[in-house]
């Protein structure tokens, strides 16, 4: 029989400490910028649909500043995890615009469907939906700004995976279907024809709201893993509409939503802060989902987390509003 020290298990366990906060920021920093083995500027709608359509692994498009494109723009080729292609403003402080061209009631700005791609330092604009990550893998939106759509700004859909949007500005969203218009949207309703299981989603220092019309995060059954963390709710404009009245719903299995802070803003459509509920059979849904750290005004109503159907842990949240109704449903501390 070993025995171990006091002094070795205080060493190990400060290691593992220390391990597991690199872990941590890790995951929550990812790597926005590479060396491009090609270097695409472009200045006009025409220029763009070319660099993407020609895109090779490596390849940096640059917008030229300030510009507006107008267009339904798609990236289709996959990059690599060395190589990834990026489309991104030359300037951070005066960002191109990439605005659709049928108007909030139709489209897409711009869809990406390859792998590993990072979408930087932009404006999406001007159409149904803003940005649509369409079974890709591993690509990253970083510094966006994503405004006046008619539905969802930014939709994960179709077994899209390991993808990140960070840093970024969602606001009026769902100007036509308040119902669909939800700041982020990870995965799909079980009824829509899409691969339900996305995995390993996250979305990270964001600044969501006001205006956005359905819930600021939206997860659905079959997203696994999703990490919400470090984002500020607005929820000044929220509807209440096909129950949007939270700024995050989660109907998805083992997400992390850490350290966001939310503010209702006197809108009584935002009954809570957060909620938990199962949707169907058909795919996981509404369990293992964690709630730690984070911190709502919520004008002295509803809960910070509520769990009417499914499950959830719950660690550490505060309120600011005087209120002491922190949790409620099928819940569980740490």
């Amino acid at each position: 029989m070993e025995f171990i020290s006091r002094e070795h298990l205080r060493k190990a366990w400060v290691a593992g400490l220390c391990a597991s906060l690199v872990a941590a920021f890790l995951v929550t920093t990812p790597k926005t910028s590479y060396a491009a083995t090609r270097v695409v500027n472009v200045s006009t709608a025409a220029q763009l649909t070319s660099a993407l359509a020609s895109a090779q692994p490596g390849d940096d498009i640059i917008l030229a500043a300030g510009v507006t494109f107008t267009g339904k723009f798609t990236g289709a080729i996959d990059g690599t995890s060395a190589a990834p292609i990026t489309i991104e403003s030359a300037s951070a402080t005066n960002k191109a615009i990439l605005s659709g061209s049928s108007g909030t009631g139709s489209g897409t700005t711009l869809t990406i469907t390859g792998d590993y791609w990072i979408v930087k330092n932009v404006k999406v604009t001007n159409s149904q939906k803003g940005i649509l990550f369409d079974n890709t893998n591993h690509s990253l939106i970083d510094g966006a700004e994503v405004y006046n759509t008619g539905q969802e700004a930014v939709h994960f859909r179709d077994g899209s995976s390991y993808c990140t949007i960070q840093n970024s500005y969602i606001h009026d969203a769902g100007v036509v279907t308040a119902d669909y218009g939800e700041g982020v949207y990870v995965g799909s309703d079980s009824s829509a024809s899409y691969n339900h299981t996305v995995i390993g989603n996250s979305i990270l220092n964001n600044t969501i709201g006001p205006n956005v019309a359905a819930e600021h995060i939206d997860i659905k059954e079959g997203a696994d893993g999703t990490l919400v963390q470090g984002n500020t709710f607005n929820g000044t404009g929220i509807s209440g509409a096909n129950s949007a009245d939270s700024f995050v719903d989660v109907k998805g299995v083992n997400s992390q939503i850490y350290n966001n802070t939310g503010s209702r803003n006197g809108n009584a459509n935002v009954v809570d802060a957060f909620q938990v509920h199962t949707h169907g059979t058909a795919y996981p849904t509404g369990t293992n989902n964690d709630f730690s750290g984070n911190s709502v005004n919520m004008d002295g109503v509803g809960y910070i987390v509520n769990v009417p159907t499914g499950d959830a842990k719950v660690h550490n949240n505060t309120r600011s509003d005087g209120s002491t109704s922190l949790y409620n449903g099928n819940y569980t501390t740490y």
